[in-house]
């Protein structure tokens, strides 16, 4: 079951100025949002990921499908030289293609000093499921503001979310012994 996420219609209407990147933890479902959801919303969208051989061949010979409307580029940081070959590109077909990049955590380090990118592109984070957004509560527009709980506020989502955490893959299986194999499968790679 793949859920909306509360950054996909900003993602969207962003898409038609800039090229959007989107970052945030392993496993907060960055590929997730970008390949079933927003991918929905445009006619013929492809898909290359860095760590497929035979998409990292495509990406160096700039091989897009011409009838394509938006490229997505998934853990493209890995290669070292991402940003001038994502920068050549969109500069050269911006009017032809969408750019969507997606990446781990550290995608947001590249943002800092000179960026060759400044001025192409809005960064989004994407986080873990929080109460707001499974209850469908939309942003306000301060952080400092309350959570808005009232007649609508659920119990039994706020009792999930503190059972199976807001990471997508365990909250939405919502079963503790898979909970408890995503929570060792996490800490045996992390150690």
């Amino acid at each position: 079951m793949v859920k909306d996420r509360y950054l996909s219609p900003f993602i969207i209407k962003d898409l038609k100025d800039k090229m959007v990147f989107v970052g945030g933890p392993r496993q907060v479902g960055k590929t997730t949002l970008c390949r079933n959801i927003i991918a929905k919303h445009f006619k013929s969208p492809s898909y290359f990921n860095w760590d497929n051989r035979g998409d990292r061949k495509a990406i160096a010979a700039s091989a897009w499908p011409a009838d394509a409307e938006l490229l997505i580029f998934d853990e493209i940081h890995k290669y070292r030289q991402w940003k001038g070959l994502i920068k050549g590109e969109y500069d050269k077909l911006k009017d032809k293609y969408k750019f969507l990049v997606t990446g781990s955590a550290r995608l947001d380090l590249y943002r800092r000093g000179g960026d060759s990118l400044q001025g192409r592109y809005h960064y989004y984070r994407l986080h873990p499921f929080t109460l707001a957004e499974l209850e469908g509560i939309a942003f306000r527009g301060s952080v400092h503001s309350e959570l808005p709980i009232g007649d609508g506020f659920h119990q039994k989502a706020m009792e999930a979310l503190d059972t199976f955490g807001g990471f997508p893959e365990p909250f939405m299986k919502q079963n503790v012994r898979e909970l408890r194999r995503w929570h060792n499968e996490k800490i045996e790679r992390m150690f």
